[in-house]
């Protein structure tokens, strides 16, 4: 009976642990879905032209004039192409970055991927850890019709100095340990990691704003 009991409650506390683990994972993903809007006249096709039947009966005409649509006086705005929205993020990948470095650029259907890397340097005199080096992370860009969605994610700190790296920014204890790193450091290292991805995401966010055959000026 006692064993009975515990496969039944093992049964049903397992949808919880595996729940509360994805949750955690989901926790490590910076992300953000952002509609994207573009001017109606740029984008939609031209409204129809209607020419009147010169052989339907009636009052004979010597001359058809077409009958013009009427002009659209609603939103001037539409959800822009995902084909547009695509080439936003190409162009983002493209284009240089002046705080960091971008790498293996890839296309995948709908998605532009790519790894980004920041220089890290401490901004103290006599550090405690050797922990300069870098802090790396993975971005992905989703297109969609009308909207994108940027994840970044695999955030890491890796150090110059071997056996010095702090690994996977949400650690509670950094990858190589807390005698090589103290918790004050592991958390200007976290601090530093956190204001990288917001210069990422504005980064991101500035050119899905710019149109994606936007034309260089010949001056």
């Amino acid at each position: 009976m006692i064993k009975r009991t515990l496969l039944i409650f093992s049964l049903l506390i397992s949808p919880l642990v595996i729940f509360s683990q994805e949750d955690e994972d989901n926790g490590k993903v910076v992300r953000e879905v952002i509609n994207v809007l573009v001017e109606k006249s740029k984008f939609a096709p031209p409204p129809p032209v209607h020419t009147p039947d010169p052989h339907k009966k009636g009052k004979k005409k010597h001359h058809v004039e077409p009958v013009e649509a009427a002009p659209d006086t609603g939103n001037p705005m539409m959800p822009a192409p995902s084909s547009e929205v695509f080439k936003r993020a190409q162009n983002w990948y493209k284009a240089k970055a002046v705080k960091y470095t971008k790498a293996n650029g890839t296309n995948a259907g709908s998605n532009v991927s790519c790894n980004v890397t920041f220089t890290y340097a401490q901004k103290i005199l006599n550090p405690e850890n050797e922990v300069n080096g870098e802090i790396t992370m993975d971005v992905v860009i989703e297109a969609k019709e009308g909207k994108y969605r940027y994840s970044i994610k695999n955030i890491k700190h890796k150090a110059t100095k071997e056996g010095m790296s702090g690994g996977d920014i949400y650690l509670t204890v950094p990858e190589c340990g807390s005698m090589k790193i103290t918790d004050l450091t592991w958390k200007h290292i976290k601090s530093a990691a956190y204001a990288d991805i917001q210069i990422l995401v504005d980064g991101i966010k500035s050119k899905m704003k710019e149109d994606g055959d936007k034309k260089k000026d010949d001056w």
